[in-house]
């Protein structure tokens, strides 16, 4: 038999899907960190091969709606940390945690894309 904190940390994460949020919300965080390096480098090289009226203006955007998907599945992610049932102290030390996360793989992989690591 599990000791009771190990059994509910069990539970918390295998039978009510937190395992399941917390790698979709990996999966999100790649592919729009993904969408902003691609916007960032077509405004960083402007491809000529591309067939666009400004490819400048398009990068921008393209990294507009990346930055914005960012945003986005961080504050799900907060949302999600919010409404735990657990102390405050431990809330915020998760969401604090939380965001540095996401701040630092959404950096380690713009840095790779625009070092070329990647693809």
């Amino acid at each position: 038999m599990l000791p009771a904190t190990v059994r509910r940390f069990a539970i918390l994460l295998f039978e009510r899907d937190v395992l399941k949020q917390i790698f979709e919300n990996a999966r999100n965080l790649a592919v729009a960190s993904l969408i902003t390096a691609a916007g960032l480098e077509v405004v960083r090289s402007s491809p000529g091969e591309l067939d666009l009226a400004n490819p400048t203006i398009v990068g921008y955007f393209v990294t507009a709606i990346g930055a914005g998907l960012l945003l986005l599945n961080l504050s799900d992610g907060l949302w999600r940390l919010g409404k735990l049932r657990s102390r405050l102290m431990l809330q915020l030390l998760l969401c604090a945690a939380y965001v540095f996360i996401t701040l630092r793989v959404a950096q380690l992989v713009l840095s790779l894309k625009a070092t070329g690591g990647l693809l």
